[in-house]
């Protein structure tokens, strides 16, 4: 990716549209942007072969968010960090379609995991310090997600809805096991 955005931004300077100074700002928007579209693309690949486009909507509505806010685990470079996103999508998918867990027991797991990333705690990254006011706000943008979540957990409950149910719970668990990873690797010392 970086190389094409090299040659991206290469291009508009050639062109003049942007100065030199400018150069590295927006070779890294290039950058960014042809990472997120290529995940996302592929993403919605993977929905659309396996049919369930609603439910990867569903897991990029609170997997996201919360890996954002919430940290943990960060790979070294964008295609293992694409590899193992692509891995956790169709693992998630996969379990979803051709695994029957009941309501109680899928409520149970996501209420397990909401209170163990609750204990856990924001975790950053060693490459990326984060002050007090970014921490404060990841954990307040955590507690949002965090509340969203419980939200349409208790309207899955409601309308007996095991299948959407045991989708929270699996991207929560995720995001659990990689926060926890995330702590127990860049804990301070």
């Amino acid at each position: 990716m970086e190389y094409l955005s090299r040659k991206l931004t290469d291009y508009i300077l050639k062109k003049e549209i942007i100065k030199q100074n400018s150069y590295d700002i927006y070779q890294y928007g290039f950058q960014c942007f042809l990472e997120v579209s290529i995940s996302t693309i592929c993403s919605i690949f993977i929905a659309l072969l396996f049919h369930m486009l609603p439910e990867c909507l569903f897991f990029f509505l609170l997997f996201i968010p919360m890996r954002s806010f919430s940290g943990g685990l960060h790979l070294k470079t964008y295609f293992s960090c694409f590899l193992a996103s692509i891995l956790v999508l169709i693992s998630t998918l996969l379990a979803v379609k051709y695994i029957t867990v009941s309501l109680i027991a899928s409520l149970i797991l996501y209420i397990f995991c909401a209170i163990l990333i609750l204990i856990i705690g924001p975790v950053d990254h060693p490459d990326r310090e984060v002050d007090f006011h970014d921490n404060r706000a990841f954990k307040l943008k955590t507690y949002c997600t965090l509340l969203f979540s419980f939200l349409t957990a208790i309207i899955f409950s409601v309308m007996g809805n095991a299948k959407y149910m045991f989708l929270q719970a699996v991207i929560f668990l995720f995001i659990c096991i990689t926060t926890l990873i995330g702590r127990i690797l860049y804990k301070k010392n």
